[in-house]
């Protein structure tokens, strides 16, 4: 959804920024992406050559402000989800602060928190649940199920007013509507990056093929984690073939399934874990908790050999790594 309004402080900042999407690679064809795409500096773009004013952008160098971050310093807010409303309806945030939004469902049915432009303009860390993290270049939609909870991590970074709507049949028209607004001044250090959305490091068309699948046809997989092993450690996939990946962490710590270069080679649709559902251009990080479990809907788009990894400090030296082999579609 766009924003309620378009304030001149939004307006400048993507002035000076719009020329950011000259520089990135795309997924969907090709040697698999980079896990981080190229932006240009904020204070160098006024040389470059401008985009298409109606290109939408996002925050390429989220991990930069994730990383210089004092988390302990973030502040909590909670917002409630019910029949049909957000409590509170309109939030106020801060520019350049880190947030830990607690967002619960304490209705009787599933609801969205959505604010497609303020994910974008926000540099996300990670959404959390009972069952897992969830570590994306930006949300799309985050569903929340009846009774539970979902802890989203971000930092605002563009003054502006959003919009915030759950999108689910039916609850909008019910007015199931909201604002988000960021007010300060956008940070200056570390620099905003902006990307292009139409070049970033995913499935360009991911979500045409997302739609065009028949899911009902969907393989479904189990991936079991444990210390410190994939089971199985080399998963055969086939491009073209829509999947249901569940990752299962028979193990008593947390454990990652991550594979940069093939998550950025995937069409996403969704993870989806006992407490919601979460919709972004394509994964970073998944995180599975001890006797937990998520599943990933998504369909190979590209031949080839990726790695499989947990990065949880340790775990790749004791020897907890694989490969995804993706075969071409017949």
């Amino acid at each position: 959804m766009g924003s309620m309004t378009r304030p001149a402080a939004l307006v400048a900042v993507l002035a000076l920024v719009a020329a950011a999407c000259t520089n990135s690679t795309g997924g969907a064809t090709g040697s698999p992406p980079a896990d981080t795409p190229a932006a240009t500096p904020a204070a160098t773009l006024e040389a470059s050559a401008s985009p298409s004013p109606a290109a939408e952008q996002y925050v390429a160098n989220a991990a930069d402000f994730v990383a210089a971050a004092d988390w302990d310093s973030a502040i909590e807010v909670t917002i409630e989800l019910s029949e049909f409303a957000f409590a509170p309806k309109d939030l106020t945030l801060v520019a350049g602060q880190p947030y830990v939004l607690k967002v619960s469902n304490v209705g009787t049915v599933k609801h969205e928190f959505t604010a497609g432009e303020f994910f974008r303009t926000v540099a996300t860390r990670k959404a959390e649940t009972a069952e897992s993290e969830v570590k994306v270049p930006y949300f799309t939609e985050i569903e929340v199920f009846a009774g539970k909870a979902v802890e989203i991590y971000l930092i605002p970074l563009v003054p502006g007013t959003y919009e915030l709507v759950c999108e689910i049949e039916g609850h909008l028209e019910a007015g199931m509507l909201g604002s988000i607004t960021v007010t300060g001044e956008a940070p200056a250090s570390p620099a905003i990056e902006l990307g292009d959305v139409a070049a970033g490091p995913w499935v360009q068309d991911g979500a045409d093929r997302v739609s065009a699948a028949d899911w009902d046809t969907a393989q479904h997989l189990t991936i079991e984690l444990s210390e410190f092993a994939f089971t199985p450690d080399d998963i055969a996939l086939e491009a073209g073939q829509p999947y249901v990946i569940t990752v299962l962490n028979v193990g008593a710590v947390k454990h990652e399934f991550t594979a940069g270069d093939f998550f950025g080679s995937v069409a996403f649709r969704k993870a989806e874990d006992a407490s919601g559902e979460f919709k972004a251009p394509a994964p970073h990080e998944i995180e599975v908790f001890a006797g937990k479990e998520i599943e990933m809907y998504m369909i190979p788009t590209t031949a080839g050999r990726y790695q499989l990894v947990c990065e949880i400090e340790g775990h790749l030296e004791a020897g907890m790594s694989g490969t995804i082999d993706v075969a071409s579609g017949t």
